[in-house]
């Protein structure tokens, strides 16, 4: 696969991403606020809306074959597969986080994706997952008094 179709593929995901953050995402799950001051939407929804519009842009620039003509991705299909294995292990954390809470989930998916950047001794796996997600929680669920899922 060529630089220009993964570039117009990337954009059009992110194009769609934004959207459904737009449209879905950020209505159902962040808070109105209390009617006074910035609402806690707001820096989502500009977030939101800057990301789907640089997606855009990127869809916009690749439309058109490049003058020099296509050169070859930089990214071989190896990094594709891993890039997609590192999106599903996030997708399921947010499916772990629903079920079994930030702890869990937290320390699961650091010690799965230490695992997948080539760590195997298992003292620095168990040790950095649940120590930084135990400081995680300790510094916003006691420290800062913001809930975590």
């Amino acid at each position: 696969m060529n630089a220009r179709k993964i570039d117009l593929c990337v954009g059009a995901a992110t194009v769609l991403a934004g959207i459904l953050a737009l449209v879905y995402l950020i209505p159902a799950y962040i808070d109105e606020g209390f009617g006074f001051g910035l609402s806690p939407r707001g820096f989502p929804y500009v977030c939101a809306a800057a990301i789907t519009a640089l997606g855009a842009l990127l869809v916009l620039l690749r439309l058109r074959p490049a003058p020099g003509g296509d050169r070859p991705s930089p990214i071989d299909a190896r990094a594709l597969r891993r890039l997609a294995g590192v999106l599903l292990v996030l997708v399921l954390t947010l499916a772990l986080m629903e079920w079994a809470g930030f702890i869990v989930s937290g320390a699961v998916t650091v010690a799965i994706l230490m695992w997948l950047m080539g760590e195997r001794r298992w003292l620095p796996l168990v040790a950095t997952s649940l120590g930084w997600t135990l400081f995680l929680w300790v510094l916003f669920d006691r420290i800062l008094a913001t809930p975590l899922p």
